[in-house]
């Protein structure tokens, strides 16, 4: 298990790849000159990025569907210009470690999630979460690790369709329902993102750990920002 003497280290590669990536000065949050690392044997640590310069600093309210519960977190926009009166992505980063004998520490959960919104509105819209549960410490027994997860309703809509039945010539189909939309949940939907193991059964196959190296979880949190950058926000610097 990693102590202090790992996750300073590694905290500060993230840092440095957060402003090659997106071009932002951030820093993390307890700050390393804090005393953390004493925190009582079993009690949580959590670590989230923030803005070095707390005057430009953007938030939103990040969600877990599991306990329901709001946390006020610091967003950076996936585009390095963005208009103030357009709509933007802008993500956050999250990490919960739990203090062990000595002066180690057990990872339990950490992930990007995804908002969109406008800039300097905290109504930003939580679009999705890139988590990483460490089992057996944290984590759905049965989901994979990591996985995206959505955490909003799905609206399909059940008006009837219009059919046609030659060209230029459509029937509309008659319907004597409602015509409204009905709602289905997908926010119990743990999307694995690991590659499955041949070699394992089902859950274990879609279950991944970082494996006590600080060295993986920097290249996941660095690998996955990039592709959301480049799926979402453009090319990515440098």
């Amino acid at each position: 298990m990693p102590g202090r003497g790992q996750i300073a280290p590694y905290h500060n590669d993230v840092v440095a790849e957060i402003n090659r990536i997106l071009g932002e000065t951030v820093t993390f949050f307890p700050p390393n000159s804090e005393r953390w690392d004493m925190a009582r044997y079993g009690s949580q640590v959590t670590f989230e990025l923030v803005y070095q310069d707390t005057v430009i600093s953007e938030h939103a309210m990040r969600m877990r569907r599991e306990d329901s519960v709001s946390h006020r977190v610091s967003v950076f926009p996936l585009r390095t210009r963005y208009s103030p009166y357009a709509g933007t992505f802008w993500v956050s980063w999250h990490e919960a470690w739990q203090k062990k004998e000595s002066t180690d520490f057990v990872l339990l959960s950490t992930g990007w999630t995804l908002f969109e919104g406008l800039a300097g509105n905290q109504d930003k819209i939580q679009v999705l979460r890139l988590d990483w549960d460490q089992r057996p410490h944290a984590g759905s027994y049965n989901a994979g690790h990591p996985h995206w997860h959505f955490d909003h309703e799905l609206f399909i809509s059940a008006e009837p369709d219009n059919i046609e039945v030659a060209p230029g010539l459509v029937q509309i189909a008659t319907d004597t329902g409602t015509g409204m939309s009905r709602q289905a949940s997908i926010g119990f939907v743990h999307l694995a993102m690991g590659a499955w193991n041949s070699d394992m059964d089902h859950p274990d196959c879609w279950q991944r750990t970082y494996e006590d190296d600080c060295r993986n979880l920097r290249d996941w949190c660095v690998k996955t920002l990039i592709y959301l950058k480049e799926q979402v926000g453009g090319v990515v610097n440098g």
